[in-house]
């Protein structure tokens, strides 16, 4: 398509100059929207906070059809949690507002007022508090972590196939697809990066036909912009529901329970979740503050 090569040209022709001052160097970023997906996001805080996370918090959703101002509250009564609201944003400085919640990740890591972000998809368990990853030596010296997908599914042969890679006008190349439910980012060091990502996902009707949602756009980008960046060498395993993450040194960081998001919503333990006691306690917690969208 002849109007997305031209668009895709014009933003790797012209990389933003400079990061916008941030509100705060380091700190999470998680997307939500939706009565099961806020719920989610609730026990995430519950569980970061849990584990002593002391990082402040952006949780982006795309407007107030997806959150009501009374979740808002809610979310914003937590220490250091900050609700962004995408349609307002958009609104302020002239953007285009994302379609969707795959859209948005690539949004809220763009536009994040933090200098330093782990985004963390609302379903993710984290097995320890993450703030220590800030400090690895790799993400120092790179300034971007990203992590391994799963083999794909059944009706896919592989996640980025060649047209992925010669539609964005790169040679295909052996590379591991991403795992969107971590991404762990200097937009100090990547801001050119996350631009090309931003746009990659700002033509979804056309890219997610080659790759499946958000996860490889930003795979493409860091090679359009050929900008390095760490990877743990470990493969995830699946434990139902969840992926599992490793980190550099292979041990367990992450469970990313995409397969047990009404379990969490709902409180029901799961057995396989290592800090199963945060799903309780959380819905138990919003439980007596909230009735629900």
């Amino acid at each position: 398509m002849d109007a997305f090569r031209d668009a895709l040209a014009a933003r790797l022709a012209n990389p933003p100059r400079a990061l916008p001052v941030a509100a705060a160097w380091r700190g999470v970023v998680i997307v939500a929207g939706g009565d099961l997906y806020v719920r989610l996001a609730w026990h995430l805080i519950t569980c970061l906070r849990g584990l002593g996370c002391q990082l402040p918090i952006e949780v982006w959703t795309l407007g107030d059809s997806e959150m009501t101002p009374e979740m808002r509250g809610l979310l914003e009564e937590r220490p250091s949690v900050r609700v962004v609201a995408a349609d307002a944003f958009c609104a302020a400085h002239g953007l285009r507002l994302p379609q969707s919640g795959w859209e948005l990740k690539a949004f809220a890591l763009r536009h994040s007022s933090f200098a330093e972000v782990l985004l963390l998809d609302a379903d993710n368990c984290p097995v320890v508090d993450p703030t220590p990853l800030f400090n690895v030596i790799d993400f120092m010296a790179t300034g971007a972590i990203f992590w391994p997908d799963l083999p794909p599914h059944r009706d896919r042969a592989e996640w980025v196939p060649e047209a992925a890679w010669r539609n964005v006008g790169l040679e295909p190349r052996p590379a591991r697809p991403f795992e969107s439910g971590q991404i762990l980012v200097s937009r100090f060091k990547h801001l050119a990066a996350l631009d090309v990502a931003l746009l990659l996902n700002e033509w979804s009707d056309y890219v997610y036909q080659w790759v499946y949602g958000d996860k490889d756009t930003f795979l493409l980008a860091w090679h359009l912009v050929g900008k390095r960046f760490a990877m743990p060498a470990r493969n995830p395993r699946w434990v139902a529901p969840a992926i599992h993450q490793f980190g550099l040194d292979g041990e367990l960081l992450f469970q990313h329970a995409c397969g047990g998001k009404a379990e969490i919503a709902d409180g029901t333990m799961i057995p396989s979740i290592i800090n199963r006691r945060f799903i309780a306690d959380a819905a138990a917690d919003l439980a007596a503050r909230w009735s629900g969208m």
